[in-house]
């Protein structure tokens, strides 16, 4: 089952702020994941989509999907890169089949692991779906993350990446994207990143086959990728990005 709307939430699991301010009645917003497969404390008006992160712990996934009552799950968080899951497309792949497929096979909705638009992630992804469809497993939906600065590169990220995947019946969740140049200090301009999220929204609401999306992100500190793309401000209150990506 697809998310009620297509927006959501990437919720840092050690984030204490309230998800509520984000779900008033009116909403964008429908689904969260929050990088684990333990769900948000009291985000129960909007649906919870566990992540499995990497291959610790993978046994428990299958009692807390259960648990959560989660239509939809997704794989490993960029495991193309070292920094992050860092998981081989082998490994990946011989833990999807042993622990993720039996829950395809009772009904839950698995999404491909997230790849990052690193020129490797791509390649990673392909080689990753060949092995489990060998194995007559597949991936129900594709996960991509983009970062940058225009929004003509991210529109040509997603079209390209998706026309490189095995299946164009399949749809598309976009869980991780923010316009960024990577400096803290000298972050690109709000009125940049505002208008940039605006439209990307817009027009990712038009495709058919995007089915859901997360901007980077819900917090108060977003970090490396700067200080105009974050939702809550010091207070823990909405900023105006915020507001519009809840109700606009």
């Amino acid at each position: 089952m697809a998310p009620p709307s297509k927006r959501g939430l990437c919720w840092p699991t050690d984030n204490k702020d309230e998800v509520f301010p984000f779900t008033k009645p009116g909403s964008k917003i429908s689904w969260l994941y929050n990088w684990s497969p333990n769900p948000t404390p009291r985000c129960s008006s909007i649906q919870f989509v566990p992540m499995q992160w990497n291959h610790v712990n993978i046994d428990d996934l299958p009692a807390k999907v259960k648990a959560a009552n989660a239509p939809a799950i997704l794989g490993f968080n960029e495991p193309e890169l070292p920094d992050q899951s860092n998981m081989s497309a082998e490994l990946a792949a011989r833990e999807w089949i042993r622990c993720i497929e039996p829950l395809r096979k009772a009904g839950v909705r698995c999404g491909s692991p997230g790849i990052s638009s690193a020129p490797q992630g791509v390649g990673w992804l392909n080689d990753f779906i060949r092995r489990i469809r060998t194995q007559g497993s597949d991936v129900d939906f594709y996960c991509f993350h983009w970062y940058g600065v225009e929004i003509g590169q991210l529109y040509d990220y997603i079209w390209s990446t998706y026309y490189q995947m095995p299946d164009q019946k399949k749809k598309v969740w976009i869980t991780e994207f923010a316009a960024t140049n990577w400096s803290k200090d000298n972050p690109l301009p709000k009125a940049h990143v505002e208008h940039f999220a605006k439209e990307t929204c817009k027009y990712l609401d038009t495709l058919e086959w995007v089915e859901a999306y997360a901007w980077f992100g819900p917090m108060r500190d977003t970090g490396t990728v700067g200080r105009h793309a974050r939702m809550l401000d010091d207070e823990g209150k909405l900023t105006a990005l915020g507001k519009a990506y809840r109700d606009e």
